[in-house]
């Protein structure tokens, strides 16, 4: 089975386009997933007017196919439970020597003790580092080609798919040219 985690701002481009991703990554073939730290970020998303369909489409996906992947670590006196980064026995899965030491390199590089919002759970490029360190081993779908972690993951032989960087004319086959990227790799 292949991995594809998506990056938070994959999620506007799924609702606004009404693309089911899970039809272009069918199981058992893949698994499509988010990190706990993308689990934040959904959490976090500002219930609006505007955001209420987002929201209920990204929820639906979760039920439906989309995985929450835990990272098994040991708890961190220094965050509330609700905020753990990584979970225990039984519910994580472990990471490899690989995915350690790009997330140590890209923690070097790029960690910030600041948060965007005080009323926020995670740091400042955090939720990036974790998906540029699930690249190593698995693919990462996202519209984020600036400078930051998943460029550099990129840069150091990570396996991710920059949408922006498609030029395909819709997207139908911006999702098309994604998958044909990774069944290359794979």
């Amino acid at each position: 089975m292949t991995n594809v985690y998506i990056d938070h701002n994959m999620w506007d481009f799924l609702y606004k386009n009404t693309i089911e991703i899970c039809s272009f990554f069918p199981s058992p073939k893949y698994s499509v997933l988010i990190t706990k730290h993308g689990k934040f970020e959904i959490d976090q998303t500002p219930v609006s007017e505007r955001t209420r369909g987002l929201i209920k489409f990204i929820n639906t996906n979760l039920l439906v196919c989309v995985n929450e992947q835990h990272i098994f670590g040991f708890y961190n006196p220094e965050l509330p439970n609700e905020e753990q980064r990584s979970s225990g026995f039984g519910i994580g899965c472990f990471t490899t020597i690989n995915e350690n030491i790009e997330r140590k390199r890209l923690s070097d590089i790029y960690r910030k003790k600041d948060k965007r919002k005080n009323s926020m759970i995670l740091f400042k490029e955090e939720a990036d580092i974790e998906l540029g360190v699930m690249s190593v081993e698995n693919h990462v779908l996202t519209f984020d080609k600036k400078k930051g972690p998943l460029r550099s993951a990129y840069e150091n032989g990570g396996n991710v798919v920059f949408m922006n960087e498609l030029g395909c004319a819709s997207a139908i086959e911006m999702m098309k040219e994604a998958v044909s990227i990774i069944e290359n790799k794979i």
